[in-house]
């Protein structure tokens, strides 16, 4: 009985194992898209308000929930690229992505304003292009890990018995 309990939660395990590693996978794919947001929110800022980079840096990022973006809001002064390449260390999403995103800090500020509206846009389609691909990743893989997982607990579970 011991054992039928034993082998019954190590299956379980192993499936909430599988299920939280798509999930983390989901998560790292809406942080990118969150990510496109945000630069298309710093596009929108430079077309109709034409701030300056610490009005927009401060701005761009109301709202964001999926990461910590508090380092951003803090930027208010000094050597601006340099402090939005700190920032973007910060983050905690797909590399490839923050690589992109720390771009838009080399950008803002360096030309005038169409030249950067015409650079970060580029930016924001190669950020939503690799979210989708990301999530349809994520889906794609969904069932496969269920099922690893299912069966990994299964098999150490006769291994056990």
């Amino acid at each position: 009985m011991i054992k039928f309990a034993l082998c019954s939660a190590l299956c379980a395990c192993s499936l909430m194992s599988a299920i939280e590693l798509h999930s983390e996978r989901v998560q790292s794919a809406e942080a990118v898209r969150e990510l496109a947001e945000i630069t298309a929110n710093i596009v929108s800022l430079l077309r109709f308000e034409a701030a300056d980079v610490y009005v927009i840096c401060r701005e761009a990022f109301r709202g964001a929930k999926v990461l910590d973006y508090s380092q951003f809001s803090e930027i208010d002064s000094g050597d601006f690229p340099k402090r939005w390449q700190e920032a973007c260390e910060s983050l905690h999403a797909d590399k490839e992505a923050i690589e992109l995103f720390k771009t838009v800090g080399r950008v803002l500020g360096s030309c005038d304003i169409e030249s950067q509206i015409e650079r970060i846009e580029r930016i924001r389609a190669e950020l939503s292009a690799r979210a989708k691909k990301l999530r349809e990743r994520a889906d794609s893989t969904k069932k496969m890990y269920s099922v690893l997982g299912a069966l990994l607990g299964l098999g150490i579970s006769i291994v056990i018995i």
